[in-house]
């Protein structure tokens, strides 16, 4: 399941094309991660969409890692201060919710659920950024570049869409942490 995470953030977002795509060359081994599962994705015409978001997930995601939980891999129940956000993402009830609200397949987890299984964590979090950027935020975010991307993204996700929309600020500490992950060597 882990294995399908990054596909799920680029799935959801994929618009149907004329081509399909042939899954079958893509499939990774069923004993490979999904990090080392990249090795395995053939580069073609009906996949280079696909395969532009999942780089784009993995650089998002490892840019709220570094924000939240300064690049460490915390446990996902971990609290962090102020009570309100867990694990290496800070994943908070408010964005499980918003994402059982649009996913209703996935509103029988509990919270609990969500930060006791590394899958659903990961799951939500794809899908709440996706919410975020396509559906709140309504960025066409494959035509922009990453560090742009991410830097929305990133105040999105601390303030939550709303208060992103309303152009409340974010923290300085943060803004600085932010700048520093953009300009960084990848």
């Amino acid at each position: 399941m882990i294995k399908n995470l990054i596909a799920l953030f680029c799935a959801v977002s994929i618009t149907v094309s004329s081509a399909p795509i042939h899954t079958e060359k893509i499939t990774p081994p069923k004993n490979i991660s999904a990090i080392k599962a990249k090795s395995y994705v053939n580069i073609n015409e009906s996949n280079a969409n696909l395969y532009a978001k999942t780089r784009l997930w993995r650089y998002l995601r490892k840019g709220l890692n570094y924000l939240e939980a300064s690049g460490e891999d915390v446990p996902l129940n971990f609290k962090h201060p102020g009570g309100v956000a867990y694990g290496p993402l800070a994943i908070t009830p408010i964005a499980v919710k918003d994402v059982q609200q649009h996913y209703p397949s996935l509103s029988g987890y509990s919270f609990e659920d969500v930060i006791s299984k590394r899958s659903l964590y990961e799951k939500f979090a794809i899908l709440y950024a996706y919410l975020l950027l396509k559906h709140y935020i309504k960025m066409e975010y494959l035509k922009m570049p990453r560090e742009e991307v991410f830097d929305i993204l990133q105040k999105a996700w601390f303030l939550g869409p709303t208060l992103y929309r309303e152009g409340s600020p974010v923290i300085a500490s943060r803004e600085t942490r932010a700048r520093e992950y953009i300009f960084a060597k990848s």
